[in-house]
């Protein structure tokens, strides 16, 4: 049963992580700029990771780079959340609220409100522009969403 769960969490955070950089896609939460040194890379940075690797890339497609340490992070992020939600859903339902929507939305506040901003990953919630809360709380509550439905779908409930 355990097992069943690690495994259907790691399918819901690979699907939810590919849902979430489709968000982005469509609704950017930082400028260029910003996005120079994406939030994962600069905790990275922060931990004493040399620029060099996180901000290492493969090319694709002949020209297109692919910065494959913050996809890294991104995706463990994901399959490190599918997975507690999996595992948590099992033994306290309620962590579903809404459709998974409601886990999003702590996840989104403890990150992007709380933890990042205390360790100067990202700036303090006032001065982050109201475009980037937009894209990420709304992102956060698609990406629990879909966690959601791959772990309803996966497991049968």
């Amino acid at each position: 049963m355990m097992m069943d769960s690690i495994l259907v969490g790691i399918a819901a955070g690979l699907i939810s992580g590919m849902v979430k950089i489709g968000w982005e896609a469509i609704l950017p939460p930082r400028t260029q700029a910003r996005d120079e040194t994406n939030p994962p890379q600069q905790l990275l940075q922060q931990m004493g990771v040399p620029r060099r690797i996180t901000h290492a890339y493969v090319y694709y497609s002949k020209d297109q780079k692919v910065y494959y340490i913050a996809l890294l992070m991104h995706f463990s992020f994901s399959l490190f959340f599918g997975v507690l939600f999996a595992l948590t859903y099992q033994l306290w339902p309620i962590v579903g609220m809404w459709q998974g929507s409601f886990y999003g939305l702590i996840v989104w506040f403890a990150f992007h409100i709380m933890i990042m901003p205390v360790f100067k990953t990202v700036p303090s919630p006032a001065k982050q522009p109201f475009t980037e809360h937009f894209s990420e709380v709304l992102g956060h509550i698609v990406w629990a969403w879909t966690i959601y439905l791959v772990v309803i779908a996966l497991m049968g409930h």
